[in-house]
């Protein structure tokens, strides 16, 4: 069982399926942000978990359906919400992901590993030397593959003040702006949490909030959930960051723009 467990690793659908995930997220976000690069990440990662699986446990085939799927849509889901948080208070490494039920079509790698795992992936890897070197390696970079597409987050906050001179901030008409810069972008609203938020919007791997600290100043923050290196993602949020600012300076006179220090 070890030894079929471990052959999977080594076998071209593995291989493959490893290679997508660090060169998607790596390169290929970046140069091509969009639907099939965000979704190509789903399909990889899965295959990742699931050959080895298969291999391991070759009897409960079902459970294992079960377990990948219920996670994957748990992941996907607002339910995970509290989790994240709680690991990003914890550990050095900021988690997070993007509620989006489309990502559940990769769900249908999981039979195609399945039938792959039920002949036995030894039988492809015919060298014990081969086997030796090129496992390891192999092991570390799906370690890496795994926990780096679900790490790094960046942020692009900043702050609108209005001017000594200058009245109150108009907040109805601001939070209007920032709502029409997020629908254009693809951002969907979601619910305040935590409360303090005014308003928050999610969608293609960035999530924009915006905070009313007081009668002449509200913070904008814009997060993203990126690939491996923060790329597509990274890109879009500060597009949408320079939209708002200057969609704002278009429609309202006497306010400014502050990079808070934490901010990057």
């Amino acid at each position: 069982m070890r030894n079929r467990t471990l052959a999977v690793f080594i076998t071209w659908p593995f291989l493959l399926s490893l290679a997508a995930l660090l060169v998607n997220d790596g390169l290929l976000k970046q140069a091509y942000p969009g639907l099939i690069t965000g979704k190509l990440s789903d399909f990889a990662g899965l295959a990742v978990i699931a050959l080895p699986l298969f291999a391991a446990f070759p009897r409960h085939t079902r459970a294992i359906y079960l377990a990948l799927g219920g996670a994957f849509l748990w992941w996907k889901s607002p339910a995970s919400g509290a989790f994240i948080s709680y690991m990003n208070d914890v550990q050095p490494l900021n988690i997070g992901r993007t509620v989006d039920y489309g990502d559940l079509v990769a769900l249908v790698v999981l039979p195609i590993c399945a039938r792959f795992v039920a002949r036995d992936p030894r039988s492809a890897v015919k060298s014990e030397t081969l086997r030796r070197w090129v496992l390891p390696p192999v092991m570390a970079g799906a370690l890496f593959g795994v926990m780096a597409t679900s790490s790094h987050r960046y942020n692009q906050d900043f702050i609108v003040r209005a001017i000594e001179s200058a009245a109150p901030i108009p907040r109805d008409d601001i939070a209007e702006a920032i709502g029409q810069v997020a629908k254009a972008r693809g951002l969907k609203p979601r619910k305040p949490n935590p409360p303090h938020w005014d308003g928050a919007f999610e969608g293609r791997g960035v999530f924009l909030t915006y905070t009313f600290q007081d009668d002449q100043s509200v913070g904008v923050g814009i997060n993203i959930d990126p690939g491996m290196f923060g790329n597509g993602e990274l890109r879009r949020a500060e597009k949408i960051r320079d939209e708002i600012k200057k969609t704002l300076s278009l429609r309202f006179k006497g306010l400014q723009f502050e990079d808070p220090p934490q901010a990057r």
